[in-house]
């Protein structure tokens, strides 16, 4: 640059600046101004776009120009402020050699000392090489909010490492970020991006409009038309009205869809609250039914950790509202059944083997959501499965238990399920273990045989799937106990030694490990008995080292807390 004339630095620098596009770093940096979380900008450019960005969403912080002039009174600074360290395109001085900067340096520096009082530093797309602008913040000898350099690389230059990020000074460096990821990414986190052109384009010109003020055309000429009547018309009334057309047709459709693929599904269910569904277009339902899909998940989800009650009524709501749109109606008619079969279960205080009347009522819900379910989409395979399980769970709990239809009910969903599944592992389990819940009850012993394939088919579909090894044990150990067969004895053994593998931290399959074989060596006599007691003391003692070790766990964690 010092090789050239100004004239000719001008010319060539402004080619560039006048072809220049806004970024979306410039936007976020705009919407963070407007939404009071950045104050003030310091900028070596010459372009003016961040003074443009701001100017798109209708915010217009002051803007000085520090070549032109190097008078600084912090009292007078406006709230919002740009600074042009090294001029503007179309200012008077434009700094551009080695010489012009350091000179410049003792004008700048009043500028930074005000900025560090009470400010973070965040620092983009500033290399810091042959600048002065650098030395001021390397001189600094503590960041007392931080600052932050924000780099392309993973690493930072070794001129930022060696003078300016090291230990103690409150210097911090964010690698593998550009400008525009780095700003739209904070901005999102503070909540204020998009900007508002782009999610309500049309009340963002609305407000444009209102930012004018009234005027009406001029009157036509008399004296050239005596024949016509003295008029005069408002020059943004024929605007206005389609404005309002287009804010009230197509905005909040628009809108909705933004927030929908921007994750903000909060502020879909917001602009529908309280609109009639039937006034809402098909895309409209589609999208608020789907927002209302993925809030009822989470609030599900959420509930599920701490069984709170609370949490799967919310997600209850939701799911309700799912359900008046005909493209999430099955969908959500299913999930509304699993939250309340979850609850059903929350309410039984820790022994889902007690029904009591609330659980009961629950569950009995739940079953008029799954037929509802399936009832619309035939093929719903989950909502077959988890049908069942809730006729089944019913069934469990009757006392004194019969059989009463209700579990070959529970038999007929499941085989409607296996038809479609994508979870035959998960399926062919919850068959099986309906089937011996039902061959307990009446001594059948080919509902037993039944089972057993259905617990064949789920180890086979998933070989690490514990539950099916501990329920197939269960079954295998009933059924022994009616034939007395050895033979059923040992499979019995080997599948809970199978579920204890697969579950390591696990005391149930060892629990009922030892006491089948207890019950089974007393069948025999002599050596074969003694070996027999012989396993099932060590089956004991392994399962008190893993209580002991459990319980361990529990008491550090709980330490810990």
């Amino acid at each position: 640059m010092a090789a050239l004339d100004r004239g000719v630095r001008r010319d060539l620098i402004g080619g560039y600046i006048d072809n220049a596009k806004i970024n979306w770093a410039h936007l976020a940096l705009a919407q963070l101004i407007d939404h009071n979380f950045v104050d003030r900008v310091l900028t070596t450019n010459f372009d003016p776009l961040v003074s443009r960005a701001c100017s798109l969403i209708n915010s217009f912080p002051a803007v000085y120009d520090f070549a032109a002039s190097h008078l600084f009174n912090p009292d007078q600074v406006s709230e919002k402020s740009i600074f042009h360290l090294h001029g503007q395109r179309d200012g008077f001085v434009l700094l551009n050699t080695r010489e012009e900067v350091n000179k410049h340096r003792r004008y700048v520096k009043p500028v930074f000392d005000d900025a560090h009082k009470g400010r973070i530093w965040i620092v983009v797309g500033y290399s810091g090489e042959n600048d002065p602008v650098f030395d001021l913040l390397a001189d600094v000898r503590t960041f007392e909010y931080g600052l932050y350099w924000v780099g392309h690389g993973k690493t930072p230059p070794a001129h930022v490492s060696k003078r300016l990020l090291t230990p103690g000074r409150g210097t911090h460096f964010l690698g593998d970020w550009d400008a525009d990821d780095f700003f739209v990414t904070l901005a999102q986190k503070l909540g204020c991006f998009p900007p508002r052109f782009v999610t309500q384009p049309f009340s963002h010109l609305k407000s444009m409009f209102q930012m004018l003020k009234d005027y009406k055309a001029p009157r036509n000429n008399l004296d050239d038309e005596p024949g016509l009547r003295e008029s005069r018309f408002d020059v943004a009334a024929v605007i206005r009205p389609q404005i309002d057309a287009l804010i009230a047709g197509q905005e909040q459709a628009l809108s909705a869809e933004y927030y929908f693929l921007a994750g903000e599904h909060e502020r879909v269910a917001a602009l529908f609250k309280g609109r009639q569904l039937k006034k809402l277009t098909e895309r409209e339902r589609d999208t608020y039914g789907w927002s209302q899909m993925i809030l009822g998940d989470r609030a599900h989800s959420a509930a599920k950790i701490d069984d709170d009650r609370d949490l799967y009524r919310k997600a209850a709501e939701h799911f309700a509202i799912a359900a008046k749109i005909r493209v999430t109606e099955a969908d959500a008619l299913y999930n509304w059944g699993n939250v309340l079969f979850d609850l059903s279960m929350a309410v039984r205080d820790g022994a889902p083997e007690v029904m009591t009347r609330a659980a009961e009522a629950l569950l009995n819900r739940a079953v008029v959501k799954y037929r509802a379910a399936q009832a619309i989409d035939p093929q719903f395979s989950d909502a077959h499965n988890n049908l069942a399980n809730a006729l089944a769970d019913l069934a469990r709990a009757e006392y004194p238990r019969s059989d009463n239809g209700i579990l070959r009910e529970a038999f007929g969903h499941y085989e409607a399920a296996l038809r479609h599944t994508r979870t035959p592992d998960v399926v062919h389990n919850n068959f099986a273990k309906a089937l011996h819940d039902l061959a307990r009850i009446t001594d059948d012993l080919v509902l037993f045989k039944k089972s057993m394939v259905h617990f064949q088919a789920a180890g086979a579909a998933n070989p690490n799937y514990y539950s099916v090894y501990l329920s197939w044990g269960h079954a295998l150990a009933d059924l022994a106990r009616r034939t007395g067969a050895a033979k059923t004895y040992r499979a019995a053994f080997e599948k809970y030694r199978r579920a204890a593998e697969i579950e390591p931290t696990d005391t149930a399959a060892h629990h009922s490990w030892y006491y089948t074989m207890l019950e089974f060596a007393k069948k025999l006599k002599g050596k074969e008995k003694a070996a027999y007691l012989k396993q099932a003391a060590a089956v004991s003692a392994e399962q008190k080292r893993r209580r002991r070790s459990l319980e361990r766990r529990i008491l550090r964690s709980e330490g810990a807390k």
